[in-house]
């Protein structure tokens, strides 16, 4: 909110009702009680206009703005509650006091059901009627205040409204850099592909990823998940990712360990809010097939061969997960390997696409998107992770509950000789 905004703010609500000269119109077919009535209102200290007929008066309130309103009941050609009748249509219609000669519940009922919000009986004494007038003063200012109110509250939020326009206009823009920054599905060195499905659970998503050449032999690779979601989460990855570019020096000397550990140690959490992030980074040699991995805390890769698919932490590759990203900024990471034969595949993902909730039936859970792998892995890359986000979808009932990023890194062809080496 803008000092502007709250000045407003402090202005209207905390002012005081105080008590003002009213616009009074005076309807009364009596001469001498017209006379006394105008000579009432000027000595409380109001303006008044007055006229004999309700004829006159509506045609008068067509053109002019009254605050209050004391009309007769019996009048000719038009009586009082006619008249009652029509001003309350009427756009900002004043506050009414009937005047009756009848004193009767069922004309008191039938003069403010026809719209006057007081009534008094007469012949009226002048006491009286200053102490209704003073009534309807006070609700007429309540409406006045009310009015300003409303009309400041509008003026914060046509703001609000065009502030949230910007910042929806800033997050489209956000968004698309954020997808522009993804690799796109495509060939790498010696016919490996990368292969892509993200799906952010908000406008801006705290994973990032990317797949990229190093060198004719070499690739580089990580997916990054900060945790929370929205801007604060995209904005720490956006950071992290800055480190990661494939002109730091490390890729170049194909430390994965050292851009781990550097990542690490730069790892900021300005407002100690508990934030970390959970990445797998690595670097591939496109010639053997050999891959060199750190695990920060992220679920283990899946290695998909044509035979089966399985957790790249199994079958003795000890490639063991480690502290996430902001726990301890001294850690030091260490790296596994394995390594691919030609077609297959090493599938990296975050955890929205397996901790997604069914309302009955729980989480998704990774045996589940294991068996779903196995089931599809004859599929093409593009299919397979299509299959593999539909069914989270389905799982979640399209109710987006987190970021969902894959990238699937395929090996097309390999060199068998002894002479290649990492």
């Amino acid at each position: 909110m803008t000092l502007q905004n709250a000045n407003i703010l402090m202005t209207v609500f905390g002012s005081k009702q105080t008590e003002h000269q009213l616009s009074i119109m005076l309807v009364e077919d009596c001469d001498s009680e017209r006379c006394l009535l105008a000579s009432l209102m000027a000595a409380m200290g109001h303006h008044s206009v007055d006229f004999s007929n309700a004829a006159d008066a509506i045609e008068y309130l067509k053109t002019h703005q009254v605050d209050l309103v004391i009309t007769d009941w019996m009048m000719p050609n038009m009586s009082g509650i006619e008249f009652c009748k029509i001003v309350k249509h009427s756009l900002n219609s004043p506050y009414i006091i009937l005047l009756t000669g009848n004193s009767e519940n069922t004309h008191i009922v039938e003069g403010i059901n026809s719209g006057a919000d007081d009534y008094l009986a007469k012949p009226f004494n002048s006491a009286v009627l200053k102490a209704r007038v003073h009534a309807g003063q006070r609700i007429i200012e309540m409406q006045q205040q009310l009015a300003l109110k409303n009309k400041a509250l509008n003026q914060l939020l046509v703001k609000e409204q065009q502030y949230l326009s910007v910042v929806k206009q800033d997050l489209a823009l956000a968004a698309q850099l954020q997808q522009a920054l993804l690799p796109n599905n495509s060939q790498l060195n010696q016919q490996w592909q990368v292969t892509c499905e993200f799906k952010p659970a908000h406008d801006l998503a705290g994973d990032i990823f990317q797949c990229f050449n190093i060198d004719d032999q070499h690739i580089g690779f990580y997916l990054l998940d900060v945790s929370g979601h929205g801007t604060a989460a995209s904005m720490q990855s956006f950071t992290l990712a800055q480190n990661l570019a494939n002109n730091q020096e490390a890729w170049q000397a194909l430390d994965v360990c050292r851009l781990a550990n550097t990542l690490n140690s730069e790892f900021d959490d300005p407002q100690n809010s508990g934030r970390f992030a959970t990445m797998v980074i690595g670097i591939a040699n496109t010639l053997t097939g050999r891959v060199e991995l750190v695990n920060a805390g992220h679920p283990a890769p899946i290695v998909i061969s044509p035979q089966h698919a399985y957790f790249a932490d199994e079958n003795e590759l000890n490639i063991a997960p480690q502290l996430p990203l902001g726990i301890r900024n001294n850690y030091q990471y260490s790296s596994s390997q394995l390594s691919l034969s030609q077609h297959e595949h090493l599938l990296l993902y975050s955890d929205g696409i397996y901790e997604c909730r069914h309302p009955k039936h729980g989480f998704f859970g990774q045996e589940r998107l294991l068996k779903i792998i196995n089931n599809a892995r004859e599929l093409t890359p593009n299919s397979l992770l299509h299959h593999l986000s539909h069914s989270s979808d389905l799982w979640q009932q399209q109710q987006a509950q987190d970021d969902i990023s894959l990238m699937l890194i395929s090996s097309q062809s390999l060199v068998t000789s002894g002479a290649a080496h990492f």
